[in-house]
Parts: C-alpha cells; sequence; structure tokens
C-alpha cells in the first residue's frame, strides 16, 4: 500500500497538478475577462434599448410636451414587465411630473455634462444600490424625459454565466487530479519494483532484475537498460573472481610453503639468524592474512559472500564479542561492558556483524588506554537499528573520518600498533551490505564507532 503523500510526491501526479494549476489560473484570467465583456456588451445592449426607446416615442410624436410623454408612459405602464427599468418625467421648474422620485440625483453631473446620458449608483429605500444608465432627453416646453435601466440585476444575471463555466472547468480539473491518481500508482509500483530489485541485488541476490517489456514504454525501457547493466556487472565480477580464485590459489601455496622451509629451518639455526628467520615468517603471516583480509573486504563489497539475514538477540551477539576478546582485555586491564535490553532484536547476518564489531573491539583494545572501559551497546532509534563500540582513546579527528575508513589508511604510521588498515574498510562494507552505514562520533573523549543497520521488513 502506498501513502497519499508517496502518491501525492509522484512525478505523474505532479505534472497533473501543475497542468490543472496552469489551467486554473487561464480559467479564472478567461472568468474575469468575461465577466467584463459581458458588462460591456450588456451595458451596450441597454444603451441600444434606450436609444430604440426614445426613437419610438419620437417617431409617435410623444417626445414635445411633457403631458403627452407623461400619458404615453400611463398608457404603457401596465404593460410593462422589466423590473430593472425605470423613467422620470420633470417640468420645466424641474419638479416630477412622472415615475421614479428616487432617479432625481442620478440627472445631475459635475461640471459640463458631455452628453445626455448618465451612469450613476443610487441607494434605494431598501437600503440596496442600484446602479442607473439612462439618457435624459430635453421636451419643447422645457420639461425633461429620463430614461434608464437599473444594470445591477441584469449584470447579476449575466455573471452567472462565467461562474457556472468555471465552477465545471474547476470540476474538470478536480477529476483530471483524481484521474492521475491510478496511473501515479502504477507508476510507483513499478518504480518500487525497480528499486526492489536493485535493492536484492546490492544485498547479494544477484539472480534480481527490474520488470521490463520490449516495446514497451520509458519505465519498461529503464528497466531493460538496468538489467542489461547489471548482467555486465555480473560478468565482471565473474571475471574478477575468476582472476582474484586463481591468485589466491597460485599464491597460497608458494607462500604456504615459503613459511614452512622458513621454520624448518630456524630450527636448524642459533642465535641472530634464527631471529632474522622467524621475522621473515611472521612477515609472511603478514602477507597471508594481508591477502585474507582483501579478499574478505572484496566479498563483502560485491556482496558474494555466504551471508543470511535474521532475527537475532543483540545480547547474545554482544556477549560473545566479548566473551572472544575477554582474554585480551584482561591482559591490557581493559573492562568490556554491554549497554542493552535482553529481549531486544536485529535484523542481519550473525556472522558478518560479529566481524564487524571483533573489528572494532580490536581497535578500541589496540588505541585505548590500558585500564579504561570499552563499552558494547545496542540501541533502537527512529528508522533504524545500531550497535556500537566506544573507547576512551585518542579518538579521530572529524575530518579525518572518511579517510580512515579508506583502504589501507592508517593515521597513525608510527609502526607501533599493528594492522593492514582494513578494519573500519571491512566494517563499513558490512554495514552496506546490511543497507546501513558506519558512522565514526567523538565519544568525549575517545571513539564511537556506530553500525546504523536498517531495521526488520515488515513480517519479519
Amino acid at each position: 500500500m502506498f501513502s497519499l503523500r508517496q502518491l501525492f510526491s509522484t512525478s505523474n501526479f505532479q505534472q497533473a497538478s501543475t497542468i490543472a494549476f496552469i489551467s486554473l489560473l487561464i480559467a479564472l484570467a478567461s472568468i474575469i475577462f468575461s465577466n467584463h465583456l459581458l458588462e460591456l456588451i450588456m451595458r451596450s445592449h441597454v444603451r441600444d434599448m434606450i436609444l430604440n426607446d426614445v426613437r419610438s416615442q419620437q417617431l409617435h410624436g410623444r417626445l414635445l410636451l411633457s403631458r403627452d410623454v407623461v400619458s404615453a408612459l400611463q398608457y404603457r405602464e401596465p404593460f410593462e414587465n422589466r423590473k430593472e427599468r425605470h423613467a422620470l418625467v420633470i417640468d420645466n421648474q424641474g419638479l416630477p411630473l412622472y415615475g421614479d422620485i428616487h432617479l432625481l440625483p442620478s440627472l445631475a453631473c459635475q461640471g459640463e455634462c458631455a452628453s445626455n446620458w448618465r451612469h450613476a449608483t443610487l441607494h434605494g429605500e431598501d437600503g440596496n444600490e442600484a446602479e442607473i444608465l439612462g439618457l435624459l432627453v430635453p421636451l419643447a416646453d422645457g420639461g425633461r424625459y429620463f430614461s434608464a435601466y437599473d444594470l445591477r440585476p441584469m449584470l447579476e444575471r449575466t455573471r452567472i454565466i462565467p461562474l457556472m463555466a468555471g465552477a465545471g472547468l474547476l470540476l474538470v480539473l478536480l477529476l483530471i487530479l483524481l484521474i492521475s491518481l491510478p496511473f501515479s500508482r502504477r507508476n510507483l509500483a513499478r518504480i518500487n519494483h525497480i528499486r526492489d530489485a536493485l535493492s536484492r541485488y546490492a544485498s547479494g541476490d544477484h539472480s534480481a532484475r527490474a520488470p521490463s517489456a520490449r516495446d514497451g514504454d520509458e519505465f519498461d525501457q529503464l528497466g531493460g537498460e538496468i538489467n542489461q547493466s547489471l548482467q555486465r556487472i555480473d560478468r565482471l565480477m565473474e571475471e574478477v573472481r575468476t582472476v582474484t580464485s586463481h591468485i589466491a590459489h597460485e599464491l597460497r601455496t608458494p607462500l604456504t610453503r615459503l613459511q614452512s622451509r622458513l621454520l624448518s629451518v630456524s630450527e636448524r639455526l642459533e642465535g641472530e639468524p634464527r631471529e632474522e628467520l622467524l621475522r621473515a615468517v611472521q612477515d609472511s603471516e603478514r602477507i597471508q592474512s594481508l591477502f585474507r583480509a582483501v579478499m574478505r573486504v572484496g566479498e563483502v563489497e560485491t556482496g558474494r559472500c555466504a551471508h543470511q539475514f535474521e532475527v537475532i538477540l543483540a545480547r547474545e551477539l554482544l556477549e560473545d564479542v566479548r566473551e572472544y576478546y575477554l582474554p585480551l582485555a584482561e591482559e591490557r586491564d581493559c573492562l568490556l561492558q554491554i549497554e542493552c535490553v535482553p529481549d531486544y532484536r536485529l535484523y542481519g547476518d550473525r556472522a558478518l556483524l560479529f566481524q564487524a564489531l571483533a573489528n572494532l573491539v580490536d581497535n578500541a583494545l589496540k588505541y585505548a588506554p590500558t585500564g579504561s572501559p570499552i563499552l558494547l551497546a545496542a540501541a533502537n532509534l527512529p528508522g533504524r537499528q545500531t550497535l556500537s563500540v566506544a573507547d576512551r582513546g585518542r579518538g579521530i579527528p572529524r575530518e579525518l573520518n572518511a579517510k580512515a575508513m579508506e583502504r589501507f589508511s592508517r593515521l597513525d604510521t608510527s609502526g607501533d600498533v599493528p594492522g593492514n588498515g582494513l578494519g573500519l574498510t571491512l566494517t563499513r562494507a558490512i554495514c552496506d551490505l546490511h543497507g546501513g552505514r558506519l558512522v565514526l562520533a567523538d565519544n568525549q573523549p575517545g571513539l564511537r564507532a556506530i553500525l546504523e543497520l536498517k531495521p526488520a521488513p515488515t513480517g519479519v
């Protein structure tokens, strides 16, 4: 199952959202423009109706005397169905003879009037506003006839059109977003299949392949390219494995024979020659140890080492490491302490995690002061599980943390401490194989090496 956050973060849904947002902006601009255009059309239509009315009155000779206009309006009044239509007749003294008295303020204009058209906003007795547009017609007897319409009701009716169109478009955009969710879910599932295949391949399952189909879409094409790359990696790794195995076979036997011959010769000698040969034997042992360490790092980094992930008890693992290094710790008078709840469980390969902790404890015993404690701990943090080894030694400066985990990198070059510079490299490779990472932190004083591991998958 996918969360809504995952679905909303897919590129498919984001593209649909972007298109919907742009369309919404265009729709809003269209609504504003169309509303303005409808207002212009409505005002033009009202002007035409007023002109037609005035011309009709002129054709019938009713716009000469005020009383004739009043008679014509009274005759037409029972047949008038448009409530927004208004008329006002005033005599030569400015007194109203017929019509709506509240229209009188709309007859005035500021300064000289450019035309007989009047456009004003009035407040009625009921508190509602009226937008009056009308034509003031002078009469022969000095009176005036004002034919007008209230634009507000007509504009409100026309505004429904763009609002309804906008609401319909908004509904369409919402439907587009809803329709895009199944496509986003499908694409997210396909991406997760590809990620799962790559994760399983990185964990050592070299038979894992990404889903793909010939002549498919871009995800299938991506899966095909990934599978070709994985096949090439398999071929290269097989070549490296073959060469490494051949080198191991060719070097192991001569080194063993060399060591046996040196030991055999040293038994026949005494004094300084014997000591020199024994040092040569130690050098050959270090060469074999270095060779085995390099081989082991390569196996772990490529996932070729045998590993079986399972749920293990963290305290039992720490107890095994403590018991293994207890003689060496007692020799250096270092107390190995364990900090872990009894039922805390980890998910990983027991042998590899033992080796990683052993490397860290070995380093701690090398560099920690004699008599100082070493703490082995396990804890459960949000989103990850941790194993750690902390000592009270000199520690590692923060800027050298990355260098300390490189192959054959040794920060102490004095030669007083034995080692080949592969311990932290192997430990980091084991963390990578478990989907985690190796963190070197300041223990104030000393070093705290932390193995951060991915938690167990759901259902394990």
